[in-house]
């Protein structure tokens, strides 16, 4: 993957679009609810992809214009690996087409080739073992997938210390947030920030039966946020690193 040639060009454009979605349809009531139900979860599950990928595409964008460029094309792919499962065959070429954009926009003295595969490709990991469910229906959209997506953005840089609270890793040490406050402002922004890039990948802000505009409702409650927090600290499957206070 990634091998220079003689020369770079703009690679061709592609959000890697899940276009196929199906249509939304009602039917008489009691005749397919079923099905009405499964049509609604997929056309969902693909407008969450669709997000995810277009604001891989935004992240790649923006990469060479901050200071680490590598966390970038990292959370990039990451949320590439996010939705692999979603692309099937359609995987590799979008793959492709990111990276390819990604060395257009990066490789040079300061960003090597070897940097840029490695950060695909850990990201790429990162993302697939934290992959969308297959379907999601508008109940999916609550505090274990906002906790989930949170932590893409700060796995191995968050911990609980017993007695004390949660600490950040800013560079090489931590730093304590407030016991008061705890994680809801990081989480807010997180958010904030990706309800702001999705709302440009679906075009009305909505999104099918609510799901993003609810989300942003929910993101402005910080009693809500807290349940994600809570969730992030009691449920071991987030991984969450928890030390004794003497650490």
């Amino acid at each position: 993957m990634g091998k220079r040639g003689s020369g770079i060009g703009s690679p061709r454009q592609s959000s890697g679009r899940l276009h196929n979605r199906p249509k939304v349809v009602t039917l008489p009531l009691g005749m397919a609810s079923d099905f009405e139900k499964w049509v609604l979860e997929k056309t969902l599950t693909a407008e969450v992809a669709d997000c995810l990928l277009h604001e891989a595409h935004e992240k790649i964008a923006i990469a060479p214009f901050e200071e680490n460029s590598y966390d970038w094309v990292y959370q990039a792919f990451v949320n590439l690996g996010l939705v692999k499962g979603h692309l099937a065959d359609r995987f590799e070429g979008v793959k492709r087409d990111l990276y390819e954009k990604a060395r257009w926009k990066l490789y040079g003295p300061n960003f090597s080739e070897k940097a840029l595969w490695e950060a695909a490709e850990r990201g790429l990991g990162f993302g697939w073992q934290h992959s969308l469910p297959d379907k999601m229906g508008k109940s999916s959209i609550h505090y274990g997938f906002v906790a989930e997506i949170f932590l893409t953005e700060f796995a191995g840089r968050l911990r609980y210390v017993e007695g004390v609270g949660w600490e950040v890793l800013d560079g090489e040490s931590w730093q304590r947030r407030p016991k008061e406050r705890g994680i809801v402002g990081l989480i807010y922004k997180v958010m904030r920030r990706k309800v702001y890039v999705w709302k440009r990948a679906l075009g009305d802000g909505k999104g099918t039966e609510g799901w993003l505009e609810e989300l942003e409702r929910n993101i402005n409650d910080p009693d809500w946020l807290r349940k994600v927090e809570e969730m992030l600290l009691r449920v071991d499957h987030f991984g969450v690193e928890i030390v004794s206070g003497d650490a």
